[in-house]
């Protein structure tokens, strides 16, 4: 079963497998930490009514899972894929990156 709606906290087996399969290890733009370094992180959190369903769900390496929970950064599923809104001080214009792009310098 891949989606798990609010049945279950966790993504486990095949709900991990797919968000595997599609982000290839830490989605974060120029991350290139492999899936067993990652976690599975709820784009909406699961205390805010979140579900474990893979349009719901992103790989993030710890560093980066720490830094989308603690920081201005952003993250959402556009399209089936993780897309990411910058801080200001960042990117003034606080453009998204798509999954597979790059930090802008």
């Amino acid at each position: 079963m891949l989606d798990l709606g609010r049945e279950r906290r966790l993504f486990t087996g095949a709900s991990r497998q797919a968000l595997v399969l599609r982000d290839q290890g830490c989605a974060f733009p120029a991350c290139g930490r492999p899936p067993r370094w990652c976690h599975a992180h709820h784009v909406v959190h699961w205390i805010d009514g979140g579900s474990t369903d893979h349009d719901n769900g992103v790989l993030l390496c710890g560093y980066h899972h720490r830094l989308i929970h603690h920081s201005d950064w952003q993250v959402a599923i556009v399209d089936g894929f993780p897309e990411f809104t910058p801080p200001a001080y960042v990117d003034p214009e606080r453009k998204p990156i798509k999954h597979g792009q790059r930090l802008r310098q």
